[in-house]
């Protein structure tokens, strides 16, 4: 399993944005764009299979 996660941003600038592990950083004005990017992104790199994208919840602390 590879895990994305994706956070909603209440502050200024992209309204989404997703990160994991290997690298991967991006960010959206809408969630569905940014779930595209995220699955093209997974097949490049060889872990499409395994790919879970978990939304993390608002209230949870965002990494700085």
């Amino acid at each position: 399993m590879h895990e994305v996660r994706v956070y909603q941003n209440h502050d200024e600038g992209t309204r989404w944005w997703a990160e994991d592990d290997l690298g991967f950083a991006g960010g959206s004005e809408h969630l569905d764009d940014l779930v595209a990017a995220i699955h093209e992104w997974a097949d490049a790199e060889g872990v499409l299979d395994g790919l879970e994208i978990r939304l993390i919840a608002a209230n949870s602390e965002a990494p700085v």
